[in-house]
């Protein structure tokens, strides 16, 4: 039978357990598996802490790619997508080094954008890693993924690195991923995971995965015999209408449960380059804003009125009363 793990980040995720996975997690120090702790128990027993345990920073809000299914492509097409910035450096240090000192953990280095299109992305997972966090990681594309920029992201230990690809099949690739090209992408990740063997580094974990929806779910089976002898693990995440905030379209795992409580609303923020802070991955439209960064400390948005309404509503099943919990 497969067996599914959660991801570290995603909701709607689904993972292949694998021997690599497995290596990978043996290789990891104690104080990784305290912070893992933390991810699971903290929402169990309602705790929150003085910062979150994992921050989402969006390097950049830009993109190269017109994917068919990314909320990013219809917002921009409709007009109703904000301003495209990188991420402040100096605030970015700001944060990290407020954070480390109040139990920051984790940090993944993108939203709806393309992160290897912030220059100053290497330095970014840099300062963090030297700062003491322990888990970095990112999802990318891979179209700006060269054997220069492969090089830099494992020489600075980066933790995990997530390529996105949505058909083992080239002309259905294509189709989905507006502007992408299936050959360079499977060149340019095949290339990452070489290379990483050649440096003889374990890390950063390499995972790809597939937005699962009804025009690809057939291709599952090809995609895991595609990249199972390439990376470390295979997955697909749920197709999600953010725009329209619904269940997801297709789904391999389903779980039937009514009696919601999010447990993202005690584990992670997630911050846009514009400073905008917002609590869930599936709020592509930023409905649910708790704060601003160029305005507020994260602690004191953490720890804030907003967010603790949130908790409140969710932790006493309640969590309908906000229209896109409601709508998730």
């Amino acid at each position: 039978m497969t067996n599914y793990v959660a991801s570290p980040t995603d909701p709607f995720f689904h993972q292949l357990e694998s021997e690599k996975l497995q290596r990978w997690e043996l290789s990891q120090p104690y104080a990784y598996w305290e912070y893992r702790h933390k991810w699971v128990e903290y929402p169990k027993n309602r705790t929150v802490d003085s910062f979150p345990i994992h921050l989402d920073i969006e390097a950049t809000n830009a993109c190269n790619l017109k994917c068919i299914m990314c909320p990013r492509t219809e917002m921009v097409e409709n007009g109703t997508f904000w301003s495209i910035e990188m991420f402040d450096f100096d605030k970015y240090k700001e944060i990290i080094d407020e954070g480390v000192a109040k139990g920051l953990c984790s940090v993944k280095y993108n939203y709806l954008g393309e992160p290897t299109l912030n220059p100053q992305l290497t330095d970014m997972i840099s300062y963090a890693k030297q700062a003491g966090v322990l888990d970095t990681m990112l999802n990318t594309n891979a179209t700006q993924l060269d054997e220069d920029l492969s090089r830099d992201l494992i020489l600075i230990k980066l933790d995990k690195i997530f390529f996105s690809f949505d058909s083992p099949y080239r002309e259905k690739y294509n189709r989905i991923r507006v502007n992408s090209d299936y050959d360079k992408v499977l060149y340019n990740i095949r290339c990452f995971n070489e290379i990483r063997e050649e440096m003889g580094s374990i890390k950063p974990f390499t995972r790809v995965s597939m937005v699962m929806m009804r025009d690809n779910k057939d291709d599952w089976d090809a995609f895991q015999q595609l990249f199972r002898p390439i990376v470390d693990s295979v997955s697909y995440g749920d197709f999600i209408n953010h725009i329209g905030q619904s269940k997801p379209e297709y789904s391999l795992v389903t779980d039937g449960k009514e009696n919601f409580c999010c447990p993202l609303l005690w584990q992670r923020m997630f911050i846009h380059p514009d400073g905008v802070a917002t609590v869930c991955c599936n709020d592509a439209m930023r409905s649910l804003k708790v704060g601003n960064v160029f305005e507020q400390s994260v602690e004191s948005i953490w720890t804030g009125k907003e967010y603790q309404r949130l908790r409140e509503l969710h932790a006493t099943g309640r969590f309908r009363e906000i229209p896109t919990c409601a709508n998730c």
